[in-house]
């Protein structure tokens, strides 16, 4: 069988945010990008932490601020649990302390 080599090469990305809007236009954003592909979505923090268990991401781009669990740490969570995957925080707050303590944790950015 042969494989697609561009397929391959694809970013697979996991997008979490409880704004159902902002996942939207994340999703918007790469759906035309052909080296990249969605192939999850969570609207809260555990969501998240159990389909990137599940599906091993390359990126996770999660919300500071979800419910029940915010991104740091889920951020905290799968640095153990999906060791290989890049981690993105989206964010609103200003506050250095978030930043640090998402540094600390390993974000990509």
């Amino acid at each position: 069988m042969m494989i697609n080599a561009q397929a391959a090469a694809r970013i697979r990305i996991l997008v979490a945010d409880d704004h159902r809007l902002v996942l939207a236009g994340l999703k918007a954003l790469v759906q035309d990008e052909p080296a990249i592909e969605v192939i999850g979505e969570a609207m809260d923090g555990q969501s998240a932490l159990r389909l990137a268990s599940e599906l091993k991401p390359d990126v996770v781009v999660l919300d500071l601020s979800m419910p029940g669990m915010n991104g740091i740490r889920v951020a905290q969570s799968l640095r153990v649990q999906v060791p290989r995957c890049h981690i993105l925080i989206l964010s609103v707050h200003e506050d250095r302390a978030y930043l640090r303590q998402l540094l600390e944790t390993g974000v990509s950015g």
